[in-house]
Parts: structure tokens; C-alpha cells; sequence
């Protein structure tokens, strides 16, 4: 048991730095902290009264709506983003590790800087909250749960994308875009299709009752809740299914392609 824990905990960890260390990952980080930059400046300029409505629009609209989207797409399509590029995802079958701890890694690790990354946006969401007279636990509870869900659930979904299309990063882009903005927004009876609805319907916690949220599940936040972490874990089991079918596809290194001994013997 130690040594199946040091192996997943060497695996999460590489596949952490991964994630962190490129490049895309630092000007995403720009988006969580001019959010908080705007909370902080709300609060300083308006009364209490004023920000009623700008404490719905930044927790449930731009932090669970955008921010947490938008960076989880950005990490959770790159998790298998280099392996993808380099045409090398056919040697992850030499791993002794089962294709389910490989996926499970990666997605952690998206999830886990996905999270990192929105707490700026998230504690800036949770100061406006605090600034109306909310409770505090209230307002932490909400905020954090409805990041902390709502990336695990799109981190999950981008994380399958990658590994079923060389597109994924578009093809998130256009879900978010198309699905999740325009769409279920627009149609009440899609936001049971809608990841971000649910989202929203945690967020809620750390509202005030008398302040409306448009585009919201029509669930309680406990089935709200259930049903963002059933999401991750089918999208993490679908992911790691086509992984081991892409393994057994028997797709080919680059040195396969020359002929050369680089290729799967």
C-alpha cells in the first residue's frame, strides 16, 4: 500500500509540474486576479446597498461562469496536450501503472492548478459576499464549494476532449461558448445539460436570498452538488476507457513512422 501511494504520489506530482510550469498557464493566471482587482475596487467605491447585484454577477456569473470554465479548459485540454503533439500517447502502455492512474494524475493535477489558479477570483468573490453582511461561513462555504466542483467537473470533461480530438481546446471553447453561454442560458429546459447551472446552483449558498440568479439548476445545491462530482467522475472514466483504446489502436511513435527501432516492437 506505501508503495502503490509513493508511485500515485510521484505521478500526481510530476503531472502537477506539468501543468503549472507551462507558459499558457502564467497568462491565464492574469484572468482570477483582475476579477479580485474589480471585487476589491467594488467594494472600496459602492455602498452596501450597490452591491447586492455585483455580488451575483462576480460569484455566480463571471467566477463560476467564466473564470473557472475558461482556465479549467485551458489546463484540463493540455493535460495530454505534449503527449498529444509529439504523437507519443502510445507510450504511456509502457508505464507499469494501470491507464486509469495515468488520467486520474493528469486530471488531479489540472483540477488541483485549475483551483489554485480561481482562488484569487474565488477570495474576491468571498469579500464582496462578506461586504454585504452575509455570514462568513455562508459565503466561504458557497464560494469555495462552487469552485472547487465546478472545476473538477469541467477540468474532467476537458481532460476527455483532449484525448478524444486533437481539438479539444476548440472544442471546449465552442461548448463554453455555444452550449454553456448561449444555449442553456437562452433555454431553461438545458440547464440540466449545463455544468456551469449547477455551478451557479452552489454559488448560491453565499448569496443573498433576495438576489436573483438567472441560468441556475432548478435543484437543491446538495443534488447540485452530487450531480458536478458524478460528472467528473464518468468524464475521468470515459477518458481513461479511451485512453486504453487508443493503446490498444495501436497508434505509433515518431520513430515508428520512420521505420526506425523507436516503434513499438
Amino acid at each position: 500500500m506505501s508503495a502503490w501511494s509513493a508511485t500515485s504520489t510521484t505521478l500526481y506530482g510530476f503531472s502537477l509540474r506539468v501543468v503549472l510550469l507551462r507558459g499558457r498557464t502564467a497568462a491565464f493566471a492574469v484572468l482570477p486576479l483582475l476579477v479580485a482587482l474589480v471585487a476589491v475596487a467594488v467594494i472600496a467605491t459602492t455602498s452596501v446597498p450597490s452591491r447586492y447585484g455585483v455580488t451575483s454577477t462576480v460569484t455566480a456569473g463571471i467566477v463560476t461562469g467564466l473564470v473557472v470554465p475558461v482556465v479549467a479548459l485551458v489546463l484540463g485540454t493540455g493535460a495530454f496536450g505534449d503527449e498529444r503533439d509529439a504523437r507519443t500517447l502510445p507510450l504511456l502502455r509502457g508505464t507499469a501503472r494501470p491507464r486509469w492512474h495515468v488520467v486520474l494524475s493528469r486530471w488531479a493535477a489540472a483540477w488541483t492548478a485549475t483551483v489554485l489558479l480561481c482562488l484569487p477570483a474565488a477570495a474576491g468573490a468571498a469579500a464582496l459576499g462578506v461586504s454585504v453582511d452575509r455570514p462568513v461561513g455562508r459565503v466561504l462555504a458557497g464560494t469555495l464549494l462552487a469552485t472547487v466542483l465546478t472545476a473538477a467537473a469541467y477540468t474532467a470533461v476537458f481532460v476527455l476532449l483532449s484525448l478524444l480530438t486533437s481539438r479539444g481546446l476548440l472544442a471546449g471553447l465552442a461548448y463554453v461558448v455555444v452550449w454553456e453561454t448561449f444555449l442553456a442560458g437562452l433555454a431553461p429546459a438545458l440547464r440540466g445539460l449545463s455544468i456551469g447551472s449547477y455551478g451557479r446552483r452552489v454559488a448560491t449558498l453565499a448569496l443573498p436570498a433576495d438576489v436573483p440568479v438567472a441560468t441556475v439548476a432548478t435543484t437543491s445545491v446538495a443534488v447540485a452538488a452530487v450531480v458536478l462530482a458524478l460528472v467528473a467522475a464518468v468524464a475521468v472514466a470515459l477518458a481513461s476507457l479511451r485512453l486504453q483504446r487508443m493503446d490498444v489502436g495501436g497508434g505509433r511513435t515518431p520513430g515508428a513512422r520512420r521505420g526506425g527501432a523507436g516503434g513499438p516492437q
